[in-house]
């Protein structure tokens, strides 16, 4: 039996590969309206930092410590450069001269603003109280000088059934000739007339209490 043998040459050529695209990547409109919205807003604040940092007044600084009730001076303030901050009412260099001469309605603190409450605030006494110039010799009181402020006790050196009355310091004068020294104290209206009376007299002396205890 004879077998017949086909020629390779005449075998079927085998289909062709299918080409293999990349999937096709398709943009949201919407994700490409988030990045312009965002680069709008980073420019934005960009611009708003540069010129907060360079938008800065003169204002009125403190350069030297002054205390409650004391005259504010020329010298006690210096020209200090800030940001216009909301709620801060700092007052403007070139208008230091409506403060200077005023008495300072609370401390005045080196490297701190001078903001208008406090040269602008209410000055004691105020409605209820009364201001006494008490006087006092060696003996009267304590070594160390109150300050302004300061809380103290003012004490009846006679016999009788005066209360003590605590007051505060408002300004400590300068010892005359005698060593006397005239301490200008704030207390409640109701003694001050009788306080007075006994400071005529030199019949008061004064406690220094800790802070905090006025």
């Amino acid at each position: 039996m004879t077998v017949k043998s086909v020629p390779t040459t005449d075998r079927p050529a085998p289909p062709a590969p299918t080409p293999l695209h990349p999937p096709r990547r398709y943009r949201s409109k919407l994700l490409i309206l988030v990045g312009v919205v965002l680069s709008a807003m980073c420019a934005a604040g960009t611009v708003a930092v540069f010129r907060s940092t360079s938008d800065t007044i003169a204002a009125v600084g403190v350069a030297a410590p002054v205390r409650f009730g004391e005259t504010v001076t020329e010298a006690a303030l210096r020209e200090v450069e800030v940001h216009p901050t909301a709620g801060l009412d700092p007052i403007p260099w070139d208008g230091r001269a409506e403060i200077v001469g005023k008495p300072a309605t609370s401390d005045l603190v080196v490297g701190n603003l001078v903001t208008r409450s406090q040269v602008e605030g209410p000055s004691l006494p105020v409605v209820g109280q009364q201001l006494v110039g008490v006087p006092f010799k060696a003996g009267q009181m304590p070594g160390g000088t109150p300050t302004t402020r300061s809380p103290v006790l003012l004490v009846s050196t006679e016999a009788d059934s005066w209360q003590p009355v605590r007051a505060t310091v408002l300004r400590v004068g300068a010892p005359d000739a005698s060593g006397i020294r005239v301490v200008d104290v704030v207390v409640p209206a109701a003694d001050g007339p009788r306080l007075a009376a006994k400071a005529a007299a030199s019949a008061v002396v004064l406690i220094m209490l800790p802070l905090g205890a006025g």
